[in-house]
């Protein structure tokens, strides 16, 4: 048992970096949101995958209703979306989604973190996503169970493909569990 371990959904964490920090999405994070999420470059590299609504948000209000949505979730403690802000500026520049899943079956099962990363195309390089994905590695197993993390990289999300295989994920195939492309996984040391 992890003493250290502290439930997200009843206290969400507020993770930092040098540069960035990770803290439960806000209403008032809607303006700055709305240009990560109407930024036509940002759109393709973002998994909607299982998403019965897209991420492209024209106007604020769009913005404003996917964030209660997202909080809607939280509380029912489906998946956690933390808004992404750059210390320098104090704007949001994206979010991360973070929920687990059973993946496997026998003695392959085991408990998947899946991790969503949407940045604003100017934040899609390497040190960015690099300092980002190091940070959930690190630090989201104080609050999350799970033996291996999972995330979507689509072949045009060149930093981001470069970034995960030098971190030491692996891309898997296309299953009857995991029936969408462009995934990849690093189970846990």
């Amino acid at each position: 048992m992890n003493l250290d371990f502290t439930d997200p959904y009843t206290c969400c964490p507020v993770l930092e970096t040098e540069s960035f920090s990770l803290r439960l999405v806000r209403m008032e994070d809607a303006k700055d949101l709305l240009r990560c999420y109407s930024d036509p470059e940002s759109i393709p590299l973002f998994n909607s995958d299982n998403c019965h609504y897209g991420f492209r948000m024209n106007t604020l209000e769009e913005m404003e209703s996917c964030i209660e949505a997202w909080l809607a979730e939280f509380r029912a403690r489906g998946f956690v979306r933390f808004s992404i802000v750059n210390q320098a500026s104090q704007r949001v520049i994206g979010t991360v989604e973070f929920f687990t899943r059973k993946l496997g079956q026998g003695e392959e099962k085991g408990e998947a973190g899946i991790l969503r990363l949407d940045l604003a195309s100017e934040y899609e390089q390497a040190d960015v996503l690099a300092e980002i994905i190091e940070l959930v590695e690190l630090q989201f197993p104080q609050h999350f169970t799970f033996s291996g993390l999972l995330t979507k990289a689509v072949p045009q999300a060149v930093h981001r493909v470069a970034v995960l295989q030098r971190l030491g994920y692996h891309k898997l195939e296309r299953s009857s569990e995991l029936p969408y492309g462009d995934y990849y996984l690093k189970m846990k040391d």
